[in-house]
C-alpha cells in the first residue's frame, strides 16, 4: 500500500510545501477536477513511465482520456458498466490498484490512473499507441 508517508514525498517531489496534510487530502480526495486529475497522471507517468514523459505522449493520453471521460474519475458507461477516467470494463479490474493505496477505486483517482496507465502499458506499449487504437473506432 502507498502510505501517507509515501504519498507526502511524492508531493513533496512535485513542489508541494505542506506535504503531510497536502499528501492525505490528495490521496483521499473524491472531489477532483479534471485538471487535479491530469496532475496525478503527468505525476505517475515521470515516475514510474519515464520513457512516456514528453510532451507528445501525455498529449496521446489526454486526448485518449478526455474521449473517454472527460477526466472524470466518477465517470460510467450506462450502456456498458464501464467506469472510471480510464473506463474500465468492468469497473473492478480497477480494485487491487484501490488496495495498493488504501482508497475506493469507483470514487478516487489515484487508482484508476495507475490502472490505466498499467493497462496501456501492457497492451499497446505507450499512450499514442493507445490513442491510435481509439481512433480506429472501438475503444481501445
Amino acid at each position: 500500500m502507498r502510505t501517507l508517508g509515501t504519498i507526502a514525498v511524492i508531493l513533496a517531489v512535485a513542489g508541494c510545501t505542506n506535504t503531510t496534510s497536502d499528501a492525505k487530502r490528495t490521496l483521499q480526495a473524491t472531489d477532483n477536477t479534471p485538471a487535479q486529475n491530469r496532475d496525478i497522471a503527468r505525476y505517475l507517468i515521470h515516475t514510474e513511465y519515464a520513457r512516456w514523459d514528453n510532451p507528445q505522449q501525455f498529449q496521446c493520453l489526454d486526448k485518449l482520456w478526455q474521449a473517454e471521460s472527460h477526466w472524470n474519475h466518477r465517470a460510467r458507461n450506462k450502456h456498458t458498466g464501464a467506469c472510471g477516467i480510464p473506463q474500465s470494463y468492468p469497473c473492478n479490474k480497477m480494485s487491487d490498484w484501490g488496495k495498493v493505496y488504501g482508497v475506493d477505486h469507483r470514487r478516487n483517482p489515484w487508482p484508476q490512473i495507475a490502472w490505466g496507465l498499467q493497462y496501456i502499458d501492457k497492451r499497446y506499449g505507450t499512450p499514442c499507441a493507445a490513442w491510435k487504437r481509439f481512433q480506429r473506432g472501438g475503444g481501445y
